[in-house]
């Protein structure tokens, strides 16, 4: 198995870890007595539910109905998955001690796939799928030597 399948592969197992453990927390959360204590804790754990089908791109009807609709296919990117990861970890930091810390890892995990693009392309485009946008600039690409390259045309910054 090549490193870049066991790279994506990790960070895979990963977010089904982290969102199995977000979920817990907001179980957890869900127990006390108050309205919006139940009303969040559930919201959030339907959240990381839907994250963890997109993660593990399980089960299929799920999985086809959500490529099927405008907002659920946008899950599958990275600035998609991006922005549903922030607002769970924004929810998360008002659940108490475990909350906050796995808000932290939550936002770990998200830098920590940011950083994996940047080092390897290739790792990063197995895993999220591309927008249309960002598949017609496909010629523009920030390098790691801090330079724009626009279809080679070599303008350093």
């Amino acid at each position: 198995m090549s490193s870049k399948h066991r790279l994506t592969r990790s960070f895979r197992t990963l977010s089904v870890l982290l969102y199995l453990l977000n979920m817990a927390v907001s179980i957890h959360f869900t127990l006390k007595p108050l309205y919006l204590d139940c009303l969040v804790g559930a919201l959030i754990t339907l959240v990381c539910i839907v994250m963890l089908c997109v993660a593990i791109e399980a089960p299929s009807p799920i999985v086809s109905r959500l490529e099927r609709s405008a907002i659920g296919s946008s899950l599958f990117t990275f600035r998609g998955r991006y922005m549903v990861d922030l607002l769970i970890a924004l929810f998360l930091f008002a659940m108490g001690f475990w909350g906050i810390l796995m808000g932290f890892f939550t936002l770990f995990l998200i830098f920590g796939i940011r950083f994996l693009g940047v080092k390897q392309p290739d790792a990063f485009n197995e895993i999220f799928r591309q927008t249309d946008i960002e598949s017609q600039s496909h010629g523009d690409s920030y390098t790691l030597e801090d330079t724009y390259d626009t279809e080679g045309s070599g303008v350093h910054r």
